[in-house]
């Protein structure tokens, strides 16, 4: 199983939350595609980033494509994946005020489920990268993050050139800060530092 959590590497979200969201926030859909989404916490954090910087009525327009190879040949992944329930160690990184605001308690007390509200923006597929065919095009964003170094160098150019495909001219790309994407790829650092690209045409 992949290794995965709530609020994880705080360089792509702050950038998310800092260019992405913004920009995105003044349009009729948002579509954002999470590739390689283990059990759940990221695909649930970009929900809640989104929940927290947009109004009620523009989070409408917000979908969110969660897939992932190998969680999902699971049984017991993907019911907790449907179910939205994480245990308090889960949710330690989550800010308090947005754990009060999206999370609620359950009969266990250890237990902790995501409001339907967030669950409503995501969908979950399982899909293996290494077909190199988006399962969607016309994405605003894509995410991708600690997946990209477990590939060979021809199967991340192959993967990253999936990633142009999916996206709309001018999408964004958020990868892990250890990543680092060549301009021969199509794709151009948002900002100096940041693991945020952008498709340049």
């Amino acid at each position: 199983m992949a290794y995965t959590s709530f609020f994880r590497d705080s360089d792509a979200l702050a950038a998310i939350t800092e260019t992405v969201i913004p920009e995105l926030s003044h349009g009729r859909e948002i579509r954002v595609w999470d590739a390689g989404c283990a059990t759940g916490e990221e695909p649930y954090t970009l929900a809640i980033l989104f929940a927290s910087k947009l109004g009620p009525f523009m989070f409408r327009n917000l979908d969110i494509l969660a897939t992932d190879h190998e969680e999902s040949s699971f049984p017991q992944f993907a019911e907790r994946i449907r179910r939205a329930r994480y245990s308090r160690t889960d949710i330690f990184w989550v800010p308090a005020e947005l754990r009060k605001a999206y999370f609620l308690p359950t009969e266990d007390a250890e237990l902790f489920e995501l409001t339907q509200e967030l669950r409503d923006r995501v969908r979950f597929l399982r899909h293996d990268l290494l077909t190199y065919q988006p399962p969607e095009e016309g994405q605003s964003l894509v995410v991708c993050k600690n997946v990209l170094m477990h590939f060979s160098p021809e199967e991340q150019e192959r993967v990253l050139s999936m990633f142009f495909q999916a996206l709309r001219p001018g999408g964004y790309l958020a990868v892990d800060g250890n990543q680092c994407i060549a301009p021969s790829s199509g794709f151009g650092r948002v900002s100096p530092g940041a693991p945020l690209y952008r498709r340049l045409c």
